[in-house]
């Protein structure tokens, strides 16, 4: 059955060109609105040269939106190609930053992105007035005085206020290289546009209907640049659920969507029907953050519906053998059901991941052997992989990263085959995970990296550090495999389990959401809090069956507050 638009979806696609806010419920078609506001807008501008942006938060949506908007325009004769569908980042980058904004950071060169783990990055550290961190945690928001509010974020810790002044020539230092980080590159656009009222009128001029699409993930600094935008006259429209802001570190926590609705200017629309899930799903969540979406879908005969399921926390086996049964009983498929966690130690410990990667260059190896042996994930060992070989150089260029992992040249090309081939090669390259990390892995991982790096000295102009073997190091290894198969082994082998982060923005028929009691007793509190939202998004992914785990250690109260929002206790 093809799209058919419901009166709320009709109204936001046929609406005059004007500012939109609209707010969605999980499941409601946003990306099938989106898209064919987006189609109608640039129908109704005819051959005006403007063009129509649509802009979203991941690259995965963005080829969705792509490849769905080709399909449509295909059918509508003599339409305008003059449409751009891209990543919020990715058009800062690319149509502001990389082409302007190198005389505003004082660069000799054209900018470009830095991840953190580049060797030069080491001679950019932000000191907190004890300890140096690493400019890649730098945090900035700007506030209504103008001045700039920062903070260092260490992974997994609270965030670290700084001086203002500590943080601005850490940036202009780093600034001058031509290098940013994703955070910085939204905090030098700003820049480049104030600066530049030339290019700030003519980027207005330029995209004079922008749609953002997922936009309870526009944080401070992006909020910033579409104020800019709409200051600039861009006709600017928002869609989201503010319930689902989940990026509270980045200061996207659902509030630039609520603030939008308010605006004067801004018409707001709902879309409230809920397509993906069945009624009591849906009734659960529009009790725990006071929605009234409504279904759409009638449930099929499979067993469906909204319940808890207690489980043994150092049980997780015994856990994951449960919920292939429940599978196997109610005849889901293993294909049909993701196991769903708050963080990636939960999947670690689901997946047989083990715990203890090691440091330097050792850490980046075995995470890269974790990747590709676990997971078969050979594009992301190989950005670990590259990681690892730049602590290992003498030296090397500041953008040889980049380099390696786009479309390299020269010896760069030629250390990129060095790298792969090493990646790839389990017997003579970097071990296998499944071995003991201290005892055996390391031992063939230092013979195997001796190898490696005369082979890159022999056919490139790199060099080994005169430490390397400093970073090849066996601390924080222990005896257990990088990859311990106990879990990994069992007849949950074939279940992805993932965190919920991975999973926004999917529907997937039956979702188990592993909870502790901490992040239930959030959920129940509603939206109020990150933890609460993380579990809303969690639930919402549901399309049939919801399981709750629920830790055996929890309440029975805990447990009375679960069924008066609608969880049943699922029957042992």
């Amino acid at each position: 059955m093809g799209f058919i638009a419901t009166p709320e979806q009709q109204a936001i696609i046929g609406a005059d060109l004007i500012p939109q806010c609209v707010i969605a419920c999980p499941g409601s078609g946003k990306t099938a609105t989106a898209v064919r506001r987006l189609l109608e807008i640039r129908r109704r501008l005819g051959d005006s040269r403007g063009h129509v942006a649509l802009f979203s938060y991941s690259n995965v949506a963005v080829e969705t939106f792509r490849r769905e908007y080709r399909v449509l325009a295909s059918e509508v004769p003599d339409l305008s190609p003059r449409v751009l569908i891209e990543t919020a980042d990715s058009f800062l980058t690319t149509y502001i930053l990389r082409p302007h904004g190198a005389r505003t950071m004082g660069a000799s060169r054209q900018p470009f992105l830095v991840h953190g783990s580049e060797p030069f990055l080491n001679g950019f550290k932000v000191f907190d007035g004890k300890y140096p961190h690493g400019i890649e945690e730098l945090r900035v928001r700007y506030k209504e005085d103008g001045s700039l509010d920062c903070t260092l974020q260490p992974p997994g810790k609270q965030s670290i206020p700084i001086e203002e002044w500590k943080a601005i020539k850490a940036i202009e230092q780093l600034g001058k290289t031509g290098a940013y980080t994703h955070e910085l590159a939204r905090y030098w656009t700003i820049r480049t546009l104030l600066e530049n009222q030339r290019l700030w009128n003519a980027l207005c001029r330029r995209y004079p209907h922008v749609l953002v699409d997922e936009a309870q993930d526009v944080g401070p600094l992006h909020g910033i640049l579409l104020g800019i935008l709409k200051d600039g006259g861009t006709t600017t429209s928002l869609i989201g659920d503010p319930n689902q802001g989940i990026y509270d570190f980045a200061g996207a926590d659902g509030s630039f969507l609520r603030e939008y609705a308010t605006t004067a200017g801004v018409t707001c629309f709902p879309l409230s029907q809920n397509r993906r899930s069945v009624s009591t799903i849906i009734d659960v969540a529009n009790r725990l953050v006071g929605t009234e979406s409504t279904p759409f879908r009638e449930p099929g005969h499979r067993r469906h519906g909204a319940y808890y399921l207690r489980y043994d926390e150092v049980g997780l086996d015994a856990l994951m053998a449960a919920f292939v049964a429940i599978l196997e009983a109610n005849h889901y498929s293993a294909d049909e059901a993701v196991v769903v966690c708050r963080g990636n130690a939960a999947v670690e410990r689901l997946t047989g991941g083990g715990g203890n990667v090691g440091r330097g260059a050792t850490g980046h190896f075995a995470r890269a052997a974790v990747l590709r042996d676990r997971n078969g994930d050979i594009a992301g060992a190989f950005q670990y992989s590259v990681n690892a070989v730049l602590r290992l150089l003498t030296n090397p260029p500041d953008v040889l990263r980049r380099d390696l992992l786009g479309s390299p040249e020269g010896d760069a090309k030629v250390l990129r085959r060095l790298i792969w081939g090493f990646l790839r090669s389990p017997a003579t390259g970097l071990p296998e995970a499944k071995m003991s990390a201290k005892s055996k892995w390391h031992p063939f991982l230092k013979h195997r990296v001796d190898a490696f790096l005369a082979a890159v000295e022999a056919q490139t102009a790199y060099m080994r550090s005169a430490s390397w073997t400093k970073n090849v190091t066996v601390a924080d290894l222990t005896d257990v495999p990088l990859w311990e198969t106990d879990l990994a082994g069992n007849d949950a082998s074939g279940i992805r389990v993932d965190t919920v982060h991975q999973v926004k923005g999917e529907g997937i028929p039956v979702v188990l959401y592993l909870a502790r009691t901490a992040d239930i007793n959030k959920l129940l509190e509603g939206a109020s809090s990150e933890v609460g939202r993380v579990g809303y998004v969690a639930i919402t992914r549901a399309r049939d069956l919801l399981l709750l785990g629920v830790p055996s250690s929890a309440s029975n109260s805990l447990l009375a507050k679960l069924e008066a929002k609608g969880f049943i206790a699922w029957p042992n």
